[in-house]
């Protein structure tokens, strides 16, 4: 998972890059500059877009690496909300009377996406509602605007520290925002919201002063001292308040349906993903995957012990995990070695040999088991990245702990390292600077993020990681299906109505998984319903790897996998465009 923005509940869309600079935005490159009338036009349009973007999700501005707004939260207000829908309309009819048959170069791709990305937000504004229905939301802009001030040194601490005061000073009024637009609100989402907001509660409380510490806070002039320590007293109280307002009324009377429907839910994959299948199709895809892989495992586990069942060989694999205080040292052992295995086998051009940190998940931002969390692709001073791993919580019962562990099995370690750093979301961190347009860099689908880590970790046991041991591809088959049972899980509750407690059974049967870490994983499910991307996107992937293969055998070129991996990271388009970029004129579906 890629951390970047899931505090922000940022849509994950795209836009385009252009050629004048009047806002924060990078200036264009040359391969962006325009050619023709259209692409002039066009030029403006996303110009003046992403400019206002910027000026309306601050806090997703300064994740991007862009600082203009790093003092300002954004407004929450259903007023703001609805001037922002407003503004949305009249982007889309501009959008809609550009001539796109004139338009050259990486604009013809980039419209296209661009259209999605207005119409996405705009779905999330008028019709799924989140900023009515999700207190998550809130405390997320919360916690994101502060960690994202707090985290990397991008600028002198105490020009942080004053950016994080004035930060502070907006809390009330995003709490006051929540207080007044929730309704309706879901249980599962209130009862993660309440997690999430004690959280930041206790990241003011010690993580943030922790963090500022270790960057110099002693050496700080000391009227700003007591001054930040004022705003940072003020700023702990109102959040604390803001927990205690979810726990004793938002919580109480939490009885939304969370479930998005089946035409809300095709839309959503249609608008955020580039996939156009019905729900059905969907299923009948996810269903037919699951049969395939679970064969695969009944093959590999054969090979492992062939008197037990696949169910039994798999229990053995997943107990077989470091204790909690190995986590970290086991997952930066196995980082260099897939470094290593990367450039040894030449599966792609690495940009650097650096690597990022790797580190027990913040206490705010524990959602799931890992995540990268990767700077914006436009800061130029902070550039390190975080391998996040999420270890067991103090307050769980030993058997939690025992079930939660299960999932970092050291075979499971090994791909989770993979996707979340070699060659997965860091390469793809590393590459960002090589994809050419500024729309691309801002939004990219989840589907393409997600699914190119989840690819790698396939196609590196493919290729020999782990020198063919049957655990290895077990483990990796495991996650695989982990993946599917994501797919059923958000699919089966929002589409055809299932309930939680089904849906985790069956997530338990499709995955090996135990109760307790597959109830978490469906309940993610709840609020992120398209968490199919995952699996989406690696088959997409293989898909387009094959077809590509075939397209370059027909014209009596050599496939070769870095030539496929170097140009797929380099365009950063979403797979259906992706196609017609590496193959002009292909009409193939990306995923059937």
């Amino acid at each position: 998972m890629l951390l970047r923005s899931t505090l922000c509940c940022a849509a994950l869309l795209l836009v385009a890059a252009c050629t004048a600079r009047t806002g924060p935005g990078p200036a264009a490159s040359a391969s962006t500059m325009a050619s023709t009338a259209a692409d002039a036009e066009y030029a403006r349009f996303t110009r003046e877009y992403l400019d206002a973007y910027y000026a309306e999700h601050p806090v997703r501005a300064t994740r991007l690496g862009l600082h203009l707004y790093d003092t300002r939260l954004p407004d929450l207000s259903a007023e703001a909300f609805q001037r922002r829908a407003q503004a949305l309309h009249g982007w889309l009819a501009r959008l809609e009377r550009l001539d796109r048959s004139a338009l050259t170069g990486d604009a013809v791709f980039d419209v296209r996406v661009l259209e999605n990305a207005l119409r996405a937000e705009l779905l999330a504004l008028e019709e799924t509602r989140e900023w009515q229905r999700d207190p998550m939301f809130y405390n997320g802009t919360i916690a994101s605007g502060l960690s994202s001030l707090s985290q990397r040194e991008f600028a002198p601490l105490e020009e942080r520290m004053r950016g994080l005061m004035a930060r502070m000073a907006g809390i009330p009024a995003v709490v006051a925002s929540a207080r007044a637009n929730l309704r309706d609100v879901p249980k599962p989402w209130a009862e993660q919201a309440l997690r999430d907001t004690r959280g930041t509660v206790g990241f003011l409380r010690t993580d943030l002063p922790k963090a500022l510490e270790a960057q110099g806070l002693a050496r700080v002039d000391g009227a700003l001292r007591q001054e930040f320590s004022a705003a940072l007293a003020k700023a702990t109280a109102e959040v604390e308040g803001f927990a205690r307002w979810q726990e004793q009324e938002l919580l109480p009377k939490a009885n939304g349906d969370f479930r998005l429907g089946k035409a809300l839910f095709e839309k959503k994959l249609a608008l955020e993903e580039h996939v156009e299948l019905s729900a059905e199709q969907l299923r009948d895809i996810n269903e037919r995957a699951i049969r395939e892989y679970q064969a695969w495992v009944a093959k590999e586990a054969a090979r492992v012990d062939a008197w037990k069942s696949p169910v039994e060989v798999m229990d053995a694999l997943v107990h077989d995990h470091p204790k909690a205080e190995e986590l970290i040292p086991t997952a930066r052992k196995q980082l260099e070695e897939c470094q290593r295995f990367v450039l040894e086998k030449g599966l792609l051009t690495l940009p650097s040999e650096r690597l990022p940190t790797v580190r027990e998940t913040p206490p705010y931002a524990r959602m799931g088991f890992a995540s990268m969390d990767t700077p914006g692709p436009f800061e130029t001073r902070a550039t390190e990245a975080f391998y996040n791993i999420t270890n067991v919580e103090p307050g769980w019962t030993e058997e939690q702990k025992s079930q939660h562990l299960t999932y970092f099995n050291h075979a499971g370690l090994l791909g989770i390292t993979v996707h979340e750093a070699m060659p997965g979301h860091f390469v793809q961190l590393l590459y960002e600077v090589r994809i050419p347009t500024e729309v691309r860099k801002v939004f990219t689908p989840a589907s393409v993020v997600e699914g190119w880590a989840h690819y790698v970790e396939q196609m590196m046991v493919d290729e020999g990681l782990g020198g063919g041991a049957p655990a290895v591809r077990l483990g990796q088959l495991r996650r695989a299906l982990q993946r599917h049972a994501r797919w059923h899980a958000g699919l089966s509750m929002h589409a055809f109505g299932e309930s939680v407690e089904d849906a985790a059974k069956r997530y338990a049967e499709i995955a090996y998984f135990e109760p307790f870490p597959a109830l978490r994983e469906v309940q993610r499910g709840t609020f992120n319903p398209t968490y199919l991307y995952y699996a989406l996107g690696r088959m997409q992937i293989l898909k387009l790897r094959e077809d590509y293969r075939r397209y370059l055998e027909v014209r009596g070129q050599t496939f070769s996998l870095r030539d496929f991996h170097d140009r797929f990271l380099r365009l950063g388009l979403p797979v259906s465009l992706a196609r017609q970029a590496l193959m002009p004129g292909d009409t193939g579906p990306s995923l059937e």
